[in-house]
């Protein structure tokens, strides 16, 4: 019975986490949409700990230089995220994701039969094994940000919407599934973890928080070594100064406990050196070579407000948290506004610093996952003091960012938004359009042909088409275009006002003339073509780029339209061959 009563405490303990995510998973499998590969680009650097151990056997330099046993290294000399460091390959990323994701890896190792190629260990079942547990620490992460919240007393309708908030409404709805293999949920979970019991300590005042704490702080360090800045919330999670004053003192008077944290602090940490030592034979290096911070040159505007990544465009849940610091001054709470501020200010600082400051091919400033704890505190503090007005406005407002975080979601996913080169036009001639219709229509489709010769140019002229037909608009054989072996681009330019709503495709094919051998095939939508906004008059292109046809035999190079629900009125029509110089 005790057993029973037990399992019941548990599942209403754990019962709102375990249905956000029930939603979230909902919401994948029914509008976002599952990914075949979740350990991708620098997912892989991460995870590849775990294969290199204890598939492949190869992490262990064994004092043989890359140059003198190339065979040594043979697995990872292609594998993304192993950089050369003097004689040795290392892998640049911090080892702590593998190390949460090792549970997982090993229920896969041992269920799954490797077939003995290089992709042991990347095989479909090592995929999923991932996501799974990107969701457990995501749970994890729920969990520990309800417990936080409970310590400064936040109603529990407040505490649960900031929970849905944190999944639906941040780049976590993303980087738990397209991008789950990168570490930034489970830094998420670590830090949430960390600010709970260090939190709890200086309320409570109980020492073993303090050491649990430090152990997540150790945890941290090695799932990202830059993420030690989450000590500098400390101030915060005291309350005042002088309860930072008597947690300090705690610390003194406990000095022996305080010494058995800061111990598991390092053990946590030698993990990572270990695995430094045994790849270059030094335990501290810095694994990212070529590749650091400017701290002369930081983009703090660019990092919060820029289309390209900012903070605040792609999650303005965390615009709507930062309210809450008029709500604290409102309230005279001015040692929590100094310190979150201060934390936000060098937070900020430091990550835009960064030279990459938008971190690369990515959704969103995804930099910030690992901190949102620190927003959602903010956010449920204001939230809970606000008058009944007030709180419904904040409320509204902050589900208003939910469907714009799922559908901005879904758009990356589809290669409706760019993943690096957004910018104010681009961002809203895509606005919300989740058309597949819309894929790459912001991709940058300039191409230098500097390095090119033009070896046709053929004026088509105006075209009608008739919506739901098919119109073939151009044939040319192959030996009326000089040179065509080495036609590697065929650029073609349309003048239309391209209406937002046309559905009408262009496709351009290269078969082999008489019984049509196709060679190459793409169809394009036309509104793909648009370099300004939609419903705007203007000269629009395509490259179709591909493998010059090295063949003696005729080719027929052939333009079609497909009109789709509307009649299309094109003009000054043009093709073009170029071959690369």
């Amino acid at each position: 019975m005790k057993i029973l009563i037990c399992i019941a405490r548990f599942l209403k303990a754990i019962f709102i986490e375990a249905f956000i995510i029930f939603i979230y998973i909902f919401l994948i499998n029914n509008y976002i949409g599952h990914v075949d590969v979740y350990i991708n680009n620098d997912a892989i650097g991460y995870y590849d700990y775990l294969p290199s151990l204890f598939i492949r056997h190869d992490l262990i330099r064994k004092d043989i230089p890359d140059k003198n046993n190339p065979a040594l290294y043979r697995h990872i000399d292609n594998i993304w995220g192993y950089i050369n460091y003097h004689d040795y390959k290392v892998d640049k990323y911090a080892c702590g994701t593998a190390v949460l994701q090792l549970p997982f890896f090993a229920y896969a190792y041992t269920t799954t039969t490797l077939n003995g190629g290089t992709n042991d260990g990347y095989q479909r079942p090592f995929q999923v094994a991932v996501f799974y547990a990107t969701i457990f620490y995501l749970f994890l992460a729920l969990f520990f940000l309800k417990k936080t919240l409970e310590l400064y007393d936040i109603k529990k309708y407040v505490v649960i919407l900031s929970q849905l908030l944190l999944v639906l409404a941040t780049s976590v709805t993303h980087y738990a599934n397209a991008e789950a293999g990168f570490s930034h949920v489970y830094s998420l979970f670590a830090i949430t973890a960390f600010i709970y019991f260090m939190g709890s300590y200086f309320k409570k005042k109980n020492i073993n928080h303090f050491i649990i704490a430090c152990l997540f702080l150790g945890l941290i360090l090695i799932l990202r070594q830059l993420n030690i800045l989450i000590i500098l919330f400390v101030p915060f999670l005291a309350g005042s100064w002088q309860n930072l004053i008597k947690g300090i003192n705690g610390l003194w008077v406990n000095y022996k406990k305080t010494l058995i944290g800061v111990f598991l602090i390092f053990l946590i940490f030698f993990i990572q050196c270990t695995l430094w030592y045994l790849q270059t034979g030094h335990f501290l290096l810095y694994s990212y070579r070529g590749e650091g911070f400017h701290l002369l040159n930081p983009h703090l505007i660019p990092i919060l407000f820029s289309y390209r990544k900012g903070l605040f465009v792609y999650t303005p849940v965390t615009f709507i948290s930062i309210s809450g610091l008029i709500w604290l001054v409102y309230k005279r709470r001015y040692y929590w506004v100094l310190t979150w501020l201060a934390f936000f200010i060098i937070l900020t600082y430091v990550l835009s610093s960064w030279e990459s400051w938008y971190y690369g091919g990515s959704y969103g400033l995804r930099a910030y996952i690992d901190y949102y704890a620190v927003f959602f505190i903010l956010y449920a503090i204001m939230l809970d003091g606000l008058g009944r007005a007030w709180q419904l406005t904040v409320i509204m407002l902050s589900l208003m960012t939910v469907p714009l975080d799922v559908i901005q979601t879904y758009q990356y996913k589809e290669g409706i938004l760019h993943w690096a080169d957004m910018d104010r036009v681009k961002y809203w001639k895509v606005f919300l359009k989740t058309d597949k219709r819309f894929a790459c229509v912001v991709w940058d489709k300039k191409k230098d042909f500097d390095d090119c010769n033009l070896l046709k140019d053929i004026s088509i002229g105006d075209i009608d088409t008739y919506k739901g037909t098919c119109h073939e608009v151009f044939a040319v054989n192959s030996h009326d275009v000089p040179d065509f072996d080495k036609v590697s681009i065929i650029q073609m330019l349309i003048d239309s006002d391209y209406e937002r709503r046309n559905d009408s495709k262009v496709e351009l094919s290269i078969d082999e003339s008489g019984d049509h051998h196709n060679y190459y095939r793409r169809e394009i939508y036309l509104i793909r073509f648009s370099e300004k906004d939609f419903n705007e008059w203007q000269t629009g292109y395509y490259n179709y780029e591909f493998t010059p046809v090295n063949d003696t035999k005729d080719m027929i190079v052939t333009l079609q339209i497909f009109s789709g629900s509307r009649d299309n009125h094109l003009k000054n029509v043009r093709i073009r061959f170029w071959s690369r110089k």
